[in-house]
C-alpha cells in the first residue's frame, strides 16, 4: 500500500476528453501556444531597482538558463521585452520571467525540481521565486505527503489516549485502530493498483485516512457500546455478539 504516494498524481482538474482541453493541445501542438505555467519573481537585493544594470544583467541570465532547461519553453521575462510595465512591480523592484513546462504530470514534475535548483534561491545580485500553476502543484504534493505522515504519527497515539478512557480496556481501545490501519492501508493497495492503470488524484489519501479512521472508530464505538450493553442485561458473551 505504500506504493501508493509513487503513483497517484496532483494535477488531472481539465477532462481532457472536453472541447477546451482538445482545443488547448491543438493550440499547443499546431502552434507552440499556451499559457505559462512556471513564474519567476526576481528581486534586486536591498530593493534595488529592477532597470540597474546589475539587476538587469542577472535577470536576463536567469532568462537565459531557464530558457535552456529541456521541456521548458516560450520563455520571456521583463528584459527579453523590453521592460513592459505589465511585469514590473509597482516599486520597481520585482519582475517576472514567465515560461511554460510541458510534458506529463510525472515529466513536469522533475522539470519543475530542476527549474527550483538551477535558477530559484540567491542568484548574484537578485533573489529568485518560483512560482505558477506547476509549481504550486508539486508543492502542494510534496507538502500533502510529508504533513499526512505527521499527521497520523500524532493522531493515532491521541486517539489510542482518548479511547482508554472510553472504553477503559487495551483490546478494546485497541480495535477501533486496528480495522482503522486495515481499512486505510487496504484502501492504499486499492489505489495503487488503480493509480498503475489510471491517473489518481493525490487527495485520495487525505480522503482515505479520513474516512478509514473515523468510520472505524465510530462503528467500533457502536459496536463495543452495543456489545457491553447487552452483557449488562445479562446476556452470554455469544448471545450478546449476535444481538
Amino acid at each position: 500500500g505504500g506504493g501508493a504516494f509513487g503513483v497517484l498524481k496532483s494535477a488531472g482538474f481539465d477532462d481532457p476528453a472536453s472541447e477546451s482541453s482538445k482545443a488547448e493541445q491543438l493550440l499547443q501542438e499546431e502552434f507552440g501556444g499556451g499559457d505559462p505555467n512556471v513564474v519567476l519573481v526576481v528581486s534586486g537585493r536591498d530593493g534595488a531597482n529592477v532597470d540597474d544594470a546589475a539587476v538587469a544583467a542577472a535577470g536576463t541570465d536567469i532568462t537565459t538558463r531557464l530558457d535552456a532547461i529541456d521541456g521548458v519553453e516560450q520563455v520571456v521575462s521583463y528584459w527579453s521585452l523590453g521592460s513592459p510595465e505589465a511585469l514590473r512591480s509597482t516599486g520597481g523592484d520585482k519582475a517576472l520571467v514567465l515560461a511554460r513546462v510541458v510534458g506529463d504530470d510525472e515529466q513536469i514534475g522533475l522539470i519543475v525540481d530542476e527549474v527550483k535548483s538551477s535558477v530559484g534561491g540567491a542568484q548574484g545580485e537578485v533573489d529568485v521565486l518560483v512560482g505558477g500553476q506547476e509549481a504550486v502543484f508539486s508543492d502542494v504534493g510534496s507538502i500533502i505527503e510529508s504533513d499526512l505522515l505527521r499527521a497520523e504519527l500524532i493522531a493515532i497515539p491521541l486517539t489510542l489516549i482518548l479511547l482508554l478512557f472510553v472504553f477503559r480496556g487495551l483490546v478494546a481501545a485497541s480495535l477501533p485502530l486496528l480495522v482503522g490501519m486495515i481499512a486505510v492501508f487496504g484502501t492504499f493497495l486499492s489505489l495503487f493498483v488503480i493509480g498503475s492503470v489510471t491517473d489518481v488524484s493525490i487527495y485520495a489519501i487525505n480522503l482515505t485516512t479520513a474516512l478509514g479512521l473515523g468510520l472505524a472508530i465510530d462503528y467500533s464505538l457502536f459496536i463495543v457500546s452495543r456489545f457491553r450493553e447487552e452483557l449488562r442485561a445479562g446476556k452470554s458473551v455469544e448471545h450478546a455478539v449476535v444481538r
